[in-house]
């Protein structure tokens, strides 16, 4: 008994059919264009618009104020930051000075860790009147009680 292991299947050359993933890519292309919105923009030309005095210049947004954290890293010790950069209390002074010349009613707002002494936001309020800052505040979380 011989057993003929050979097979004329081999001779095919394999080939991978393109058609499914062209069929993914039209369903694709037809989702997109289904579920997009096409927003119309006003451009009515027929409007004459008010002209405005070279006068008058409209008013810059306010600019945003300082935000100084001071971070609790242990037991009498502490990290200023600022744009999460660390700050000295030197530096801090510099940077608000520099702030206070580009504006002159530059903010300044102190974010206290809980765990700090009130020395060292103290001394960051200290900061701000040696730089000539007069808006200072501090922040708290007010708790939110159950049933309101």
């Amino acid at each position: 008994m011989t057993v003929n292991f050979q097979s004329n299947e081999g001779d095919e050359e394999l080939r991978i059919s393109m058609e499914p993933m062209i069929d993914c890519v039209f369903q694709l292309i037809l989702f997109f264009l289904v579920t997009t919105s096409f927003i119309k923009i006003e451009q009515d030309m027929s409007i004459n618009l008010p002209v405005q005095s070279p006068h008058v210049q409209p008013k810059a947004p306010p600019t945003p104020p300082i935000v100084v954290n001071v971070r609790y890293i242990g037991p009498n010790q502490v990290v200023y930051h600022v744009n999460n950069e660390p700050q000295t209390l030197a530096s801090l002074t510099v940077n608000m000075s520099r702030a206070l010349v580009k504006n002159k009613d530059q903010a300044v707002v102190i974010r206290g860790d809980k765990r700090v002494r009130w020395d060292n936001v103290a001394a960051v309020m200290g900061c701000c009147a040696d730089a000539g800052i007069t808006k200072v505040s501090a922040t708290m979380e007010v708790e939110q009680k159950a049933g309101r």
